[in-house]
């Protein structure tokens, strides 16, 4: 009992629970993530089934909302580092609040493309928003920890949420699938409560070095450094499409694996990513380090590649999930060592345009969902082989960019120093 207790103090303060900003954030994100996880296994079906819509044109609206979060994205940042990052984020919550609400009552196929764009927006917008909001509140290791832990935490409520979405989808009943999007809706209330109770502090961070140097510069376009980690977050993001949508089509029709295999694999790609995203962002906390969780990175996603290609190739069903299983557990390091070099676009930013950058970095991501599905899905799935070695050496060499290029930066010379 005794060393339970132990345990459960030291993992206490490691995660940090003993602050209040960790627990209200934590809990933000809980019920943000659990409202995400049932609307993401039900939306599709609900707007096709239910409100009659075709897959391609409910495909169209998504599309349509991520290019308008795709222009409207670092303009959001920009307001977010006026009013500052907790007001907007209160904004955010409500906007997805009502959107999510309206959907109840959009029968109509060109109220359904409005809202679409409007909570696509505030959905890609919100976590780069949350994150200058972390910033605030968090400084060097202690952010790249509260980093972890929120991920961890974002990936467990989106499984709960995905199973509880299990009902309305076995059952077709269209009650239950409203039920559901109406607690979606509520979800970012209580988020919006919960982070409307934190103390952030009103006055800006001092003024850095760095950040001296970039007074005056306040645009990312105009920072080729912040351009090029931008560019390589897009590309690394290749993994969450391979995830989601590349490896069912792969996994099913391509390799000799058992079907069950697919849910077995992505399930311990979430467990092994909530348990590892802590320990591995500790490890790369500094910029230097952060710099090296970059291109450990791609390496991995490229490996991950490699095997995946390797399962395709074999017709043994026993030896093509082993090849699989290996193929996971190189793309899930890849994952958290991706999410890992996230101190880069922290710590290049000016943190007086905090929110502006880190929008501008999440274009990234952004970026990924609109083309990520037309160069890779298609691609992968048809030519096989070839085109996993393209991707993988593509992923290896945007998640060697960063090192290459600010290796010798100031601020990686002083981490390096630091350690």
């Amino acid at each position: 009992m005794s060393t339970d207790l132990a345990l459960w103090a030291r993992l206490r303060d490691v995660l940090m629970l003993q602050r209040r900003e960790t627990r209200l954030l934590l809990a933000s994100v809980t019920a943000d993530s659990f409202g995400t996880g049932i609307f993401t296994a039900t939306s599709v079906l609900f707007f096709t089934t239910v409100r009659g819509f075709s897959v391609t044109a409910v495909g169209l609206a998504i599309s349509l909302g991520s290019l308008c979060a795709f222009f409207l994205g670092p303009r959001i940042g920009a307001l977010a580092d006026r009013i500052g990052p907790q007001r907007s984020l209160i904004v955010l919550f409500g906007v997805r609040a009502v959107g999510y609400g309206l959907y109840l009552l959009a029968e109509q196929y060109w109220l359904f493309v409005l809202l679409a764009c409007v909570v696509t927006t505030a959905d890609r917008a919100s976590p780069a928003i949350n994150q200058a909001l972390m910033g605030r509140l968090f400084e060097a290791k202690d952010r790249a920890t509260i980093l972890g832990t929120v991920f961890s935490a974002r990936n467990g409520a989106i499984v709960l949420g995905s199973l509880a979405a299990t009902l309305p989808v076995v059952t077709g009943s269209s009650a239950l699938y409203l039920v559901g999007i109406g607690f979606n809706a509520a979800s970012f209330i209580v988020a919006a409560l919960l982070v409307a109770r934190l103390h952030v502090p009103n006055e800006e961070p001092a003024a850095t070095g760095r950040d001296k140097e970039h007074r005056g510069r306040v645009s990312p376009l105009r920072d080729r450094r912040y351009l090029a980690i931008t560019v390589v977050n897009g590309v690394a993001q290749t993994h969450n499409t391979i995830l989601s949508l590349v490896l069912p089509l792969w996994i099913v029709h391509a390799t000799s694996s058992p079907k069950w295999s697919l849910t077995a694999l992505l399930a311990l790609n979430g467990a092994l990513a909530m348990a590892a995203q802590v320990p591995v962002n500790r490890m790369f906390a500094d910029f230097s380090a952060a710099l090296r969780a970059s291109a450990l990175g791609g390496a991995a996603v490229c490996a991950a590649c490699l095997a995946y290609a390797g399962a395709g190739a074999v017709g043994d069903a026993w030896v093509a999930l082993a090849i699989l299983v290996v193929a996971m557990l190189a793309h899930t390091a890849g994952e958290s060592l991706f999410i890992a070099s996230t101190p880069l676009s922290f710590e290049l930013a000016p943190k007086e345009s905090l929110g502006q950058y880190l929008s501008f970095y999440n274009l990234g991501r952004v970026g990924q969902d609109l083309i990520g599905p037309l160069l890779v899905v298609g691609p992968l799935v048809d030519r096989g082989t070839p085109v996993w070695l393209l991707v993988g050496v593509v992923v290896l060499l945007g998640g060697l960019v960063p090192w290459a290029l600010l290796k010798d930066d100031a601020l990686a010379t002083a981490g390096r120093a630091a350690r």
